[in-house]
């Protein structure tokens, strides 16, 4: 039988029957498939799309928001499992689930095609009766210090990813990659003078065979996963965005233009250890220069991003998204898209949910400021947790 001779009545009939993703993965079967589903359905979740979960702690559903739109659907881990978000990169998500008291499964899932990589296990050197506490906050406060935070490769296969996590439980960064038996230290990640009493990793990103950390004394390491034996080496030092910070802390997010470009993120929050608040501007970019081997300067503040767009948040590894006539609807070039970010809550005012920065004006403001109006409505009417929300690109691989 050749299935792309199927009435397209009975296509549609199908279509009609299936989820939103399962729609959009019969479009892009073949032409005939795709004719039988009507545009406007295929058009009703356009990337980029956020995943926020239903629940705190281990959530059994998610929500899969279209940000241009605001058109969701409900996503339901592999299996069933109750599960929790803690990074994604592209189409894919990291997300853990408790195994027992002292055992944390990690895999990397697509939840456009439910396509799924088993990491290796997690194990805690200590039993963990919160894991399986009722009470959201008790997982949420466990689950922080163990894994903060996933970086991996993208369209990971079982035979090929690298993945690496930050955890507040211990100071290295741990790896894994195919083939390989476990999670390995990839380094330890030093505090600097008077910072033993914050947590020492910011943020980490995997590009190009190389996942890239920076930690709280502005240090950026850089190591090559492709290397039998990786070996984290000093990239560079980040200054401080302003003369009267202290230290560097939360707000800080690795970030790589469309040319390959090193970018950090830099946006204010509560706790960034400045002692002029008021003069704090509410984000700045910075832009590496490998031939220098320095940071632009924060003085100078970066006005494009040569005409991409970056999405940031706490969970999330940054991603970027190239903006022309077909996604510039919504998109728009040199913006900073955020969520769950230290910002994000200080820019609340009642609400969480999707911000935009302008590079060009240095204002931000909501990403569909023509209609702030109901873009509040339509968020506040989502019962989730914005506060754990995670960017995502769908694709099939």
């Amino acid at each position: 039988m050749d299935w792309a001779d199927l009435p397209g009545d009975l296509l549609t009939t199908v279509g009609a029957l299936l989820a939103v993703p399962g729609r959009i993965c019969l479009r892009a079967v073949c032409r005939a498939w795709r004719a039988a589903i009507k545009e406007e359905e295929a058009a009703a979740m356009p990337s980029p799309w956020v995943i926020i979960p239903r629940t705190g702690g281990f959530s059994d559903s998610f929500t899969v928001l279209s940000a241009p739109t605001m058109n969701f659907f409900q996503w339901t881990p592999p299996g069933g499992v109750r599960a929790r978000c803690v990074g994604s990169n592209g189409s894919w998500l990291a997300i853990v689930t408790a195994v027992d008291v002292v055992t944390v499964a990690m895999s990397l899932v697509n939840p456009l095609t439910d396509a799924r990589v088993e990491l290796p296990l997690i194990t805690i050197p200590f039993e963990s009766p919160w894991l399986f506490n009722p009470d959201p906050s008790h997982v949420e406060w466990g689950m922080d210090s163990l894994v903060q935070k996933v970086a991996f490769s993208p369209s990971p296969t079982a035979q090929d990813y690298a993945a690496a996590y930050v955890s507040n439980a211990t100071t290295e960064l741990l790896c894994a990659r195919a083939g390989t038996d476990g999670w390995h230290p990839l380094a330890e990640i030093p505090s600097g003078d008077c910072m033993n009493f914050i947590k020492q990793d910011l943020d980490v990103s995997y590009h190009d065979g190389k996942f890239y950390y920076m930690v709280t004394s502005g240090q950026v390491w850089v190591a090559d996963m492709t290397a039998p034996s990786p070996s984290p080496v000093p990239l560079a030092v980040l200054e401080p965005p302003l003369p009267t910070m202290v230290y560097l802390e939360r707000g800080f997010h690795l970030a790589f233009s469309g040319d390959g470009a090193l970018h950090v993120v830099w946006s204010l929050n509560d706790g960034h250890g400045c002692t002029m608040a008021h003069t704090c501007p509410d984000m700045l970019l910075t832009r590496y220069d490998p031939a220098s081997g320095f940071f632009s300067p924060w003085t100078t503040p970066l006005t494009s991003i040569g005409g991409w767009a970056f999405f940031i948040g706490d969970r999330n590894q940054s991603m970027s998204v190239p903006v022309d006539g077909s996604t510039a609807t919504w998109l728009r070039p040199d913006y900073v898209y955020f969520t769950n970010t230290p910002l994000s809550e200080l820019y609340a005012f009642g609400r969480r949910g999707l911000w935009a920065f302008d590079l060009v004006t240095g204002r931000i403001g909501w990403p569909r400021g023509e209609n702030e109006i109901l873009e509040k409505q339509l968020e506040s009417e989502l019962d989730v947790h914005w506060d754990k929300s995670l960017w995502l690109m769908p694709s099939f691989t």
